[in-house]
This record gives structure tokens, C-alpha cells and sequence, in this order.
């Protein structure tokens, strides 16, 4: 699933953390079927939203022809109980949604669309019972609404649909390294299971004779007359596509506009065909204003509607932002800063002109935001996007746009585009807007930094929103976070809040985590290192903060339930658990964990130190060395060198098992974790092979670096520049400097002062350990030659005031894409608490806190503290 579709799923059920979506709350709209106590004979369990009824003593076919059946809101409870009244005859399990607001949600424009539109699957035990029972349920149904459910193929003209597809979860390769839903073929191989947006059947699979008239109408649902040939698709998504075309005739380029009815439900109930009508009501009341597109029509194909519109040439505002954001291409004096300064004053009096422009027509805009703002070629702009463009005084449909820049609901029309506007503003002054969505007056902290450092007058930019006047409680907690950093740093207090946020956050009574962390951590029952339990715990660990036995039991409780053979890596799976384990005293339950996971699992594709070979052969040595003296001849430390090996043949050009290398450079998702583990392995053995393998490995990442205008050395991938330890040179020139400490290379030593520069850059958007600035912080202490404390690093630690969340006693950290917060050590609270104890340690040796310091003792390469805390030496 894409990473908006997924984050805005682990959106809904808490305002705080991301968490799981069978957890919304949905008490009020359950369906009886959900309620009330399940059929006799029958047996009823849950899975995420969905309630399953199964026959006892039934057990599900593992593949076959599924039925889907969709519905609308309206129509919902009535569906739900005609199919279940068939299919509790028949004898045959189903599973359903199980409220009406899990209903709205998966038809949400966000979901995934291939499978959107789902309200019941059927799964028939053979092709016998899926004959009668589709025959059936098309009577049953037919004249009923739904949405079309793309990747399947309608029955007649009910809402009723059938792939095949499989039953129960089975897992394989994809090729490419993932993870997917697999089928068994003939000849009992797993093999993918395609979920796209176009019905296919397997190449084994004959579709029944009962099919083929359906399939020959969906052939022909098309429209030959249709004057438009769609030469680019600009975006998905479940409510319907954006296309650029061409009028066949003319050679026009147009904007084709789909909306699929059913789908895309907004929380007005509103569906994408209702919005699209709405809008192009909008834009023909807007009709000759230079700041919208001109309207051609609205035409039906098929099903779907389509809003033909003038084709704007330029950039969104957001692709200008990211083109041209003065601090993070080396702006320092106000001089360096004064084009930006001048280009966003011009946007914003263009924004204004333009709104002053809809609402003098009568209408407001809705949804204002940088991704719905056009830039032509000669600075003029556009808005696009009308579907929220109603009367001025409408209370009844709801507000749109992007988190942090919407007003409160209920906020009128005028007054809600003038506070889009500010923020918008405000988001090319500083683009982390969406911090005012978790704490509405982050909007006066992030205003108040860019007026003193782009030198803004009071007046200047839009008037500040009378909303953002009354905020008294949200300003005093903004000014407890500032007083954690001006004057100085306080980093026991810093500490102690992080700290508290975390014991606040923790839930040992669930079992599907301990604490909150992004999204990802679900699919490792959140015991993983990156996002679950065994990060948090691990960074508790090492900065000398109690860990109470309680939660060291749930982490060896829940990594005990997680399938072996789905093992995973040492940021992912269960090899990094086991070792946490072992770290905290549980030495016999860690290696216990290791032995299943080692010989239950197939060896990852990937090379890299996250969840690859690397990490893999990296914890060996780790777990190794918990046990007792190492030495050559030991079963980890060897398997550990035969792992080296095999990585360096890779990073000479040669293969290994299918083994991947990796396409970009970092510590974590580069081949710098492969040259970090040659160089451990040639400290403990004095094997020379191995002090080249890591210098191959390390020019191998250079060779992805790249100098920028201002100095800077990144990671440059595809269009993408990054610093970052995950993927990015920060991680390059720890494993760098750690080389060069010992071993001689200019270039390597080159690249690193290069580096450090970037890592203390003024702006980074995230807080973050793993791709953010508590990652960077660090590694700007560790590269320093001055101190880890140094002023540059000391700016950059106090600018954390931009992310960090004040709730009593606590501190609460954003995680990824800054929407929810979290605990977990590669986003969230872990992560900063691991970077700001080892910049707080100093350059002594002493360990500060909690013992985060040490530089070299274990692994014995020097200077390489930072690293050890990352990779758990």
C-alpha cells in the first residue's frame, strides 16, 4: 500500500498515536450481525475491522473463487443481512465489515483501490458452491448500489463481484525482495497472488462458462465516441484518476477529471461523483477568472464521470517549495535569503488576489493547500481542485485540505480561506505545517522562528487568523518546550520528559505492542528494532534508564508468538530481539530466539545492515561477544565470516544466492553496514582480506555521494539528495571515519568534513533518529573534531523546539510524516532519547548518562561510539 494510503489508515483511531484501524471507535455503528450473539453452530472472530463467521468444524479452503459484495451506506444493513441469510443456508463462511463507519473508511478516497469498495467476501469451499452461491446472491442483490471493486469482475447487475484469488494468508517472494500474498499453483509453489486494478485470472485458472458472458460485458463497456486520448495518468486514488489527454480533433491538451461513483466518501458522506458535479459548478460560477481553469464539460464513459478542464502549465506551489527552498541550499545572510523572501511575498499576494477574486464571485475555494496551487511559467498561479468550492455562507459541507492547514470546523468560508492562506504562507516560510495539526499553536512557534530568521517585519505576510488569538493553554506548553532549550540545553529535564512520554505511552495489557510507534510496527507484533518494543527498550537500556521486567517479559512473550520463518532482519525481525534480549539479562530466551529464527528462515535477498545479510552477521558477532570471549572457529563468528565474504564478493560485481545489492549508499540501507562488519571482523581477526573488503564496500558508497552548490556531500538518489544514517551520507562517513582512524585513505578522510557540514544543516523536516534530525545531531557530534557539543550541533539540538510536544510532564515526538507521534527508536521519542544522551556524554569516554560514549571499547575500531549505540555494539 502507498505511504499515504497507509499512514492516513493508522490516522483514525487515536489523535495522539498511529495505531492499528481495528481500533477505531465504532461502538455506535456496529452491525447487528457484528453485536448480537453469532448463529448456532456457527464460530465468530475478528481480524482488523472485519468480523468472520465460519461454520464449527469447518475449515476454510485454502484458494478458490471468492465472492465480493459492495454497497452504499443506505443500503448497507439490508445487504449484510440478505447476504448472510444465503450464505448462512448454504452452509458457506464470509466475513463482513463491521460497522457502518468501517464501511465509510474503506470506500475513503485514500484506500487502497483495487480492493476498495469490499463490504463481504465469500469464500465457496469449491467451484460447485461458487456457482450457486453467485448465481444467488446476483438474484438476491441485483438493482442494489455499490462501488465497482477494480481488480474483480461484476456478476450481472448486482453489486456482487468474483476474483480468484486466496483464502487465508500465505506469503512469498515477489522477486524484487518483498513480501506478498501468495497462491499455490499445480505444482504446490507459492507464487503471487495479483491484486491490481484489473481483473485477471491466474495462468492455470479456467474461468467457468457462467462467467463469460460477464466477462464479455465488461469487454464492451466502453465508449468509442469518448474525444479524448489520455496521453499521462497524474494520480490515483479510489475516488477516480487524473489524466492529462488530448482532444482527438483539435490536439488540445485537457485535464480529464474521473470520479467513480460510490467511492472517494468524504466525511460528509459525499461520494467522488457528488464532488465532481460540485465542482464543476464551481468552476463554471468562476468562469473567465485567470486563477481557475477554464471548464469544457462533464461526460459519462462507462460508469464513470469525467470533468474536462483547461490544462494549466507549471508546477504545484509544493514542487516550487521543494525547488527552491532557500535553507537547505546554503542560505546563511539575509542577502542569500532575499530572492526566497521575495519569491514567497509574490506567491502570497498572487494566493490573495486569487481568493479575493473566488469569493467576490460568491464562493469560497475550500482547499487551500501548496499541492492545489498551480505556478505558470510567468509566476502567475492557478488553484485547482474545486470539489470543496461551495457558497461562502455554506455550513453543511465540510472543509477540506491538508493537516495543519485547515481551519477548525465550522469556521466560515471567507475566514477558513484566509487561514489556508496564512498557512500556506507559512508553509513556504517553513514547510513543517503539519505540527499544527498535534499542536495548533506549533503554528505561532514555526511563525515566530521564520520572522527573526528571514528578518520579516511584523506586517509582514497575511494577518495572523483571529483563530490562532485564544490559544493560552497550547502557547504555554510551546513555552515549556522552548525553556527545555533557551538558554541552555537542559538535558537532564529533556530527558526526563522523553522518558515519561514513553512510560505514558506504554500499553502492556495489548498484544499487538507495548509502545506506540509508526505504523509499520504491526507487521512485526511490534517487537521489532525500528519500531517496536525491542528499540524502545534497547535505547532505555543503553542510556541507563530502568527497564522493568514487566515489559522485558511482554518483548520475549510477543517475539515467541511471531511466526520464525517470517524472521526478518536486525532492524525488522527477530534477530534484533533476540539480541535486545540478551542485552537485558535474557541471555538463554535471546539465543533460543536466534536458533528459531536462524533455522527457520530463509536468508534475506537484501544486503544491507536493516534487514539484510549484513545486520544478520552484525548481531552474530553481538550475540558472540554477550556470550564469552570470540574467536575464529566459533559457530557465530564464522558464520559471520562467511557472510563477509559473500558480501564482499557482491560488492565486487560478483552474486551470491540471489543476494541484492543495494541501490543506494547509508549505515543502514547501503553496503556501509557490510564494510562496518569487515571492519569488526578484521579488528577480532587480523585478516587483511577483510580491511580490504571494507574499503571496497566504502568506495563502492562513495561512489553514490555527491558535492552540492553549498558544499554539502549527499547521498544523491534518482532526484533525491539525502543525509540521513538510514539511506544518506551521514551513515557513509561514520563507517568512513571509522576506517580512516585506523587505516589510511585520503579520499574516505575527504569526504567527511563535507559531510559533517550537511549533518548541522539549519532545516531538517523530521526529528527522527533513522531519517531525521536526532540522527543527523548525532552524527555531527561524532564527525566533529571539536567536541560532540559544538555550536553548530548545539543549533541544530535546540531546534528540535519545532517538533516536540509538551503534555504535562511529557514529552511527545512526531513520528514519520510528522501526523502522529511516537515512542519507537527509528522516528519517535526512543530515538532522541538514544542521539541527545550520547551529545550530552561529551568526548570523554565517560559514558554520561548512561554509558552512551564509549569509543571503540567493544568492537575495537576507533572513534566509532555513534556506531556502536546504532548497532548495538
Amino acid at each position: 500500500m502507498p505511504a499515504v494510503q497507509e499512514t492516513q489508515l493508522y490516522c483514525l483511531a487515536d489523535r495522539t498515536y498511529y495505531d492499528t484501524p481495528d481500533r477505531l471507535p465504532d461502538a455506535d455503528s456496529r452491525y447487528r450481525l457484528d453485536t448480537d450473539p453469532p448463529p448456532a453452530g456457527w464460530r465468530r472472530s475478528a481480524v482488523g475491522l472485519w468480523t468472520s463467521l465460519v461454520p464449527e468444524h469447518t475449515r476454510l479452503a485454502e484458494q478458490g473463487w471468492k465472492i465480493h459484495v459492495s454497497t452504499v451506506p443506505d443500503e448497507a444493513e439490508a445487504t449484510l443481512r440478505d447476504t448472510a441469510r444465503i450464505c448462512l443456508r448454504h452452509g458457506v463462511p464470509f466475513k463482513f465489515l463491521r460497522s457502518a463507519r468501517a464501511l465509510s473508511l474503506m470506500a475513503d478516497k485514500h484506500m487502497n483501490r483495487s480492493g476498495a469498495g469490499k463490504f463481504i467476501a465469500v469464500y465457496p469451499p469449491d467451484e460447485a458452491a461458487f456457482l450457486a452461491l453467485a448465481d444467488e446472491l446476483s438474484r438476491a442483490l441485483a438493482g442494489r448500489s455499490g462501488p465497482y471493486i477494480l481488480s474483480d469482475l461484476r456478476i450481472g447487475d448486482a453489486p456482487v463481484y468474483t476474483r480468484y484469488g486466496a483464502y487465508v494468508p500465505r506469503w512469498c517472494d515477489d522477486g524484487e525482495g518483498g513480501r506478498v500474498l501468495a497462491l499455490r499453483d499445480p505444482s504446490g509453489h507459492l507464487v503471487p497472488d495479483e491484486r491490481g486494478v484489473v481483473f485477471r485470472t491466474p495462468s492455470w485458472v479456467e474461468v467457468p462458462p457462467f462467467l463469460r458472458p460477464h466477462l464479455a460485458a465488461r469487454a464492451a463497456a466502453r465508449d468509442d465516441t469518448f474525444p479524448y486520448t489520455v496521453t499521462e495518468a497524474l494520480q490515483f486514488s479510489n475516488a477516480g484518476g487524473i489524466y492529462l489527454a488530448e482532444d482527438r480533433d483539435t490536439g488540445r491538451r485537457v485535464v480529464l477529471r474521473e470520479a467513480r461513483p460510490h467511492c472517494g466518501l468524504d466525511g460528509a458522506g459525499d461520494d467522488a461523483v457528488t464532488r465532481l458535479h460540485r465542482e464543476h459548478r464551481a468552476l463554471t460560477a468562476l468562469a473567465g477568472l485567470d486563477c481557475v481553469p477554464r471548464v469544457y464539460g462533464v461526460r459519462t464513459v462507462w460508469e464513470h464521470h469525467f470533468l474536462i478542464e483547461e490544462h494549466i502549465e507549471g508546477h504545484t506551489l509544493l514542487d516550487e517549495i521543494v525547488a527552491r527552498f532557500a535553507l537547505v541550499r546554503g542560505a546563511v545572510t539575509a542577502d542569500d535569503l532575499a530572492p526566497y523572501v521575495a519569491w514567497t511575498e509574490a506567491m502570497t499576494g498572487e494566493l490573495s488576489r486569487a481568493l479575493d477574486a473566488i469569493h467576490a464571485r460568491g464562493l469560497r475555494f475550500g482547499d487551500l493547500h501548496p499541492s492545489n496551487i498551480i505556478v505558470r511559467p510567468d509566476g502567475r498561479i492557478a488553484l485547482v481542485d474545486f470539489e470543496y468550492a461551495t457558497g461562502l455562507d455554506d455550513q453543511d459541507t465540510p472543509l477540506a485540505g491538508a493537516q495543519g492547514l485547515q481551519a477548525p470546523p465550522g469556521t466560515p468560508g471567507a475566514e477558513a480561506d484566509a487561514y489556508a492562506l496564512w498557512a500556506t504562507w507559512l508553509t513556504m516560510l517553513m514547510p513543517l505545517t503539519e505540527m499544527a495539526g498535534l499542536e495548533r499553536a506549533k503554528a505561532l512557534t514555526l511563525e515566530s522562528w521564520a520572522r527573526r530568521r528571514y528578518g520579516l517585519s511584523a506586517d509582514a505576510g497575511p494577518a495572523r487568523p483571529a483563530l490562532l488569538h485564544g490559544l493560552d493553554a497550547s502557547r504555554r506548553r510551546e513555552a515549556e518546550v522552548a525553556a527545555l532549550f533557551e538558554p541552555h540545553v537542559d538535558w537532564a529535564e529533556i530527558r526526563a520528559r522523553l522518558l515519561a512520554g514513553i512510560h505514558a505511552g506504554a500499553t502492556p495489557e495489548r498484544t499487538d505492542r507495548l509502545f506506540p510507534g509508526a505504523p509499520g510496527l504491526f507487521a512485526t507484533g511490534g517487537t521489532d528494532l525500528a519500531h517496536g518494543a525491542a528499540g524502545v527498550l534497547y535505547a532505555l537500556h543503553r542510556t541507563g534508564a530502568p527497564v522493568p521486567a514487566e515489559w522485558t517479559d511482554w518483548l520475549a512473550d510477543a517475539a515467541y508468538r511471531r511466526d520464525p520463518a517470517e524472521a526478518g532482519g536486525l532492524f525488522d525481525g527477530l534477530p534484533g530481539t533476540a539480541l535486545v534480549l540478551t542485552l537485558l539479562g535474557r541471555a538463554e530466551a535471546g539465543r533460543e530466539l536466534w536458533d528459531r529464527a536462524m533455522s527457520a528462515a530463509p536468508p534475506p535477498a537484501s544486503a544491507d545492515l536493516f534487514d539484510g545479510r549484513a545486520g544478520l552477521a552484525l548481531a552474530a558477532l553481538r550475540l558472540a561477544r554477550a556470550g564469552g570471549p570470540t574467536a575464529p572457529g566459533t559457530g557465530l563468528v564464522d558464520a559471520a565470516l562467511r557472510t563477509a565474504r559473500d558480501l564482499d564478493r557482491l560488492a565486487r560485481g560478483g552474486s551470491v544466492d540471489g543476494m541484492r545489492l543495494p541501490e543506494s549508499a547509508g549505515l543502514l540501507r547501503g553496503l556501509s553496514g557490510a564494510a562496518l562488519l569487515h571492519l569488526e571482523l578484521h579488528a577480532l581477526t587480523g585478516e587483511s582480506w577483510l580491511r580490504e573488503a571494507a574499503r571496497t564496500a566504502l568506495e563502492r558508497e562513495a561512489g553514490h555521494l555527491v558535492t552540492m552548490d553549498d558544499g554539502t556531500i549527499q547521498v544523491r538518489d534518482g532526484r533525491r539528495h539525502l543525509l540521513y544514517l538510514n539511506q544518506g551520507s551521514s551513515g557513509v562517513a561514520l563507517v568512513a571515519q571509522a576506517y580512516t582512524a585506523r587505516h589510511e585513505h585520503p579520499a574516505l578522510s575527504a569526504l567527511i568534513p563535507g559531510v559533517r557540514a550537511g549533518c548541522a544543516m539549519e532545516f531538517v523536516r523530521e526529528p527522527g533518529l533513522f531519517t531525521g534530525r536526532a540522527g543527523l545531531a548525532a552524527a555531527a557530534g561524532q564527525l566533529s573534531p571539536d567536541g560532540r557539543t559544538g555550536p553548530e550541533v548545539l543549533a541544530s539540538v535546540t531546534n528540535l523546539t519545532w517538533h516536540l510536544i509538551a503534555d504535562e510532564d511529557r514529552l511527545l515526538v512526531p513520528g514519520a510524516t510528522l501526523r502522529r507521534c511516537s515512542a519507537d527508536l527509528a522516528t519517535g521519542a526512543a530515538g532522541l532519547l538514544l542521539s541527545l544522551d550520547f551529545l550530552s556524554s561529551g568526548t570523554d569516554g565517560t559514558g554520561g548518562t548512561g554509558g552512551a560514549g564509549r569509543t571503540g571499547e567493544v568492537a575495537g575500531i576507533g572513534g566509532s561510539g555513534l556506531l556502536e549505540l546504532l548497532t548495538l555494539g
